[in-house]
């Protein structure tokens, strides 16, 4: 892969990060109009996991970071198997046939769609940043090896 496919590829991780975090936005506001509440616990990991580190992991990302792109595939992977878990294995009044039969049904509607679109942002970002990691050591590897 070139610097302009790591440029791309960095580029692409940049907006699944904002994507993401418009979509958390939307996904919270039917957390709270809809009666599904998330615990202290679960509070204790969206905060710094779902919601802080992907936005810092942009602003590191934007200094070309190995540890950015750590930071992403991390949180954007942690984020995954959270939501994957809650909105579609557990059954909780997160999941989302749950959710599917709550009052405002527009609030119900928004809820599912954020949940799966959350899900494709989450493993996308995360696949995207451990792509542009591989991509970092490989020029690394390159560089040390031909000494450029």
């Amino acid at each position: 892969m070139s610097s302009q496919n790591a440029l791309t590829i960095r580029r692409m991780v940049l907006a699944m990060i904002a994507l993401h975090f418009a979509i958390v936005v939307f996904h919270s506001v039917a957390h709270e109009v809809l009666p599904v509440k998330a615990t202290p616990a679960q509070l204790a990991f969206i905060i710094p996991v779902i919601i802080i580190a992907p936005v810092v992991a942009g602003f590191m990302l934007l200094r070309s970071g190995k540890a950015g792109m750590v930071l992403a595939a991390a949180s954007m992977f942690g984020s995954f198997a959270f939501g994957l878990y809650y909105h579609f294995i557990a059954d909780t009044i997160d999941h989302v046939d749950h959710v599917a039969r709550m009052q405002p049904p527009f609030w119900s509607q928004m809820f599912q769609v954020t949940a799966y679109l959350l899900a494709l942002t989450e493993i996308a970002g995360a696949l995207l940043a451990m792509m542009l990691l591989a991509q970092a050591q490989s020029l690394k590897h390159h560089a040390t090896r031909t000494g450029f």
